[in-house]
């Protein structure tokens, strides 16, 4: 049964694994809503198994949803929140197979977001502005600095820095067609590497309050995702829009009286998400003029043959190009924030450049 596959689908699945399990929860009410008006028409005779799922019905459903204004991503989602259980199912030996479920034609290409130089200046700032949310500083710092994926980089430890490299594939762990490069340290992100503890490098400040002294104390740990966090820096920099539902009109949430609100506010979201950083770095770097390759590269995109592949970042001119575009896209960022700048936020740090010239007052 249909319905039961995606009860279940749900609740084993979504709730476990997918970041905002309550839009495909929505989509689901929908579908079940299609199939009682189908079962009324006649055109089912009772709850719907998986050799129901025709063509034929999901256009209908189509059909429902665009008489009723939904706009096609939203349709196009609530056809995913069908064909994602029948496919969880399948994997999970609980069906034999399958059916194949056609997507709304015609549905629009979503455009790339990436966020510019003062929306990352923005980000870091708030980032920085709570201990708890300061991991989420040090991972966009690495990806605008790497080009990294994000799992690379929630992955990478300590022990992955080496001789000024970054090695986002760990020692013992295959290449797969997701390939993790290995990066050069861009000179602005190297004071934030240097004196790491061991161990995962995005590690989370968790609070929690003394018993005794009442202080907010916190304790370090890895981060398993940073959904969360990004979301809130996200909000806290402004970057961020009105959520809708499904039919386009803004969500409202009730006042909050212990703050003294009197009138609902709209409910915010924030635009992008963590891999945004990623689609950012590519973008800056082919605006700034750095070659195709070094790009694909520093992705880990590149398919050259295997001795450039195993070897080549051992010659000293490395990705130059690559590590030049990012120096260049932190200086426009620091036009709007010194966020990005350890001797600025860690006054135990200083600037090399401070350095040499403190060195070079003191000779003269």
């Amino acid at each position: 049964m249909v319905e039961a596959i995606m009860a279940d689908w749900l609740v084993e699945h979504a709730e476990k694994h997918l970041s905002d399990p309550t839009r495909y929860a929505n989509s689901i009410a929908h579908w079940l809503r299609f199939f009682k008006a189908e079962r009324q028409a006649g055109r089912l005779t009772g709850a719907p198994t998986v050799a129901d799922v025709k063509k034929a019905l999901v256009e209908r459903f189509i059909t429902l949803r665009q008489s009723e204004g939904a706009s096609a991503h939203t349709i196009s989602r609530d056809i995913a929140a069908l064909r994602q259980p029948l496919n969880w199912a399948w994997k999970e030996e609980r069906i034999e197979s399958a059916p194949f479920v056609p997507n709304i034609k015609g549905k629009p290409e979503g455009k790339t977001l990436v966020y510019s130089p003062q929306q990352v200046a923005a980000l870091l700032d708030a980032a920085r502005s709570e201990p708890d949310r300061e991991h989420v500083a040090l991972l966009a710092m690495i990806a605008l600095s790497t080009h990294g994926r994000l799992e690379a980089i929630l992955e990478l430890t300590t022990d992955q820095i080496q001789d000024n490299l970054i090695y986002f594939n760990a020692p013992g762990r295959a290449q797969t067609k997701k390939r993790r490069s290995i990066v050069p340290i861009a000179p602005t992100l190297a004071p934030w590497l240097a004196d790491l503890p061991e161990g995962k490098v995005i590690q989370w400040k968790k609070p929690k309050r003394n018993a005794t002294t009442g202080r907010i104390e916190y304790q370090m740990l890895p981060a398993g995702s940073v959904k969360k966090s990004f979301e809130k820096c996200l909000l806290a920099a402004g970057i961020s829009a009105v959520d809708t539902d499904d039919q386009g009109e803004p969500i409202w949430l009730t006042p909050r009286k212990r703050l003294g609100e009197t009138k609902p506010r709209p409910k915010l979201i924030g635009l992008g998400s963590p891999n945004t950083l990623r689609h950012t770095c590519s973008t800056e770097m082919h605006r700034r003029g750095v070659p195709e390759a070094q790009i694909d590269t520093a992705a880990g995109h590149s398919g050259d043959g295997t001795n450039k592949k195993h070897y080549r970042h051992l010659r000293p001119d490395y990705l130059e190009d690559f590590i030049a575009g990012v120096e260049s896209f932190w200086a426009e960022v620091g036009r709007h924030t010194n966020a990005h700048l350890r001797s600025h936020s860690d006054p135990k740090i200083i600037s090399i450049g401070s350095a040499k010239a403190s060195r070079s007052t003191k000779k003269s």
